[in-house]
């Protein structure tokens, strides 16, 4: 079992097939890399906060918000 934080969901690979198809590893993939904020430190998982969504980031603090 993997940390549900290194799943296909928080890697920066957006291209992968097993991303685009939904599926989540059962091992981390090779390819697998955090999606990065500004600084260089690595987003959280999508967050919900009064019903919008949002990635914390763990150096910085900053929290970046999706659109729509």
């Amino acid at each position: 079992m993997i940390d549900g934080w290194k799943d296909c969901e928080n890697c920066k690979d957006k291209e992968c097939y097993d991303a685009k198809a939904g599926l989540f590893h059962e091992i981390i993939c090779w390819k697998w890399e955090p999606i990065r904020c500004r600084c260089g430190g690595a987003l959280s998982t999508t967050r919900v906060h009064n019903g919008r969504r949002y990635r914390h980031c763990y150096s910085c603090h900053f929290e970046f918000y999706e659109e729509g």
